[in-house]
């Protein structure tokens, strides 16, 4: 039951909001020739981070929420806050260099690859710190803390 549960948190965490964006590029042939590229143009100048920019932000939420339940992991998750932070400000950074890029680019110019791979590599990064901290630190604190909420409610 448990590997279910963390099944359904990857799929509604991480799996939805990386591949909701990429499942737009494969659009129909019918409609592939009206779009002319616009989901592609879309995603790769660096838009796909704003996928990973909430993925971040839900799981400093997490983070923030079981802070010193347990004070051996304490200084993990805190660790783990500060980097979903900077993620979020480097996420933050790259939406706007690549819709700088975009829009200072000629029309018909072939686009540069650096906002696409970018921001391949910092949601990759967002989805990964958002999974293992989920996991390493998350489910731990979450196991540890039942017994003493069920010992409670007896007394």
């Amino acid at each position: 039951m448990r590997d279910f549960a963390l099944f359904g948190w990857f799929v509604f965490n991480i799996a939805i909001p990386l591949l909701a964006p990429l499942a737009l590029i494969k659009i129909p042939r019918a409609l592939r020739q009206r779009s002319r590229g616009v989901v592609m143009r879309a995603v790769q100048n660096g838009q796909l981070l704003w996928a990973a920019i909430p993925m971040s932000a839900s799981a400093c939420y997490l983070l923030a929420q079981h802070l010193g339940i347990n004070d051996i992991r304490n200084q993990w998750m805190w660790t783990a806050l500060t980097a979903h932070v900077a993620l979020i400000v480097f996420a933050a950074v790259l939406v706007l260099l690549g819709a700088v890029e975009a829009s200072l680019a000629a029309p018909g110019a072939a686009a540069p690859k650096w906002p696409l791979v970018l921001s391949l590599i910092v949601t990759a990064a967002s989805a990964a710190a958002h999974y293992f901290g989920y996991t390493m630190l998350i489910l731990p604190t979450l196991a540890q803390a039942a017994p003493l909420q069920t010992s409670l409610v007896h007394l």
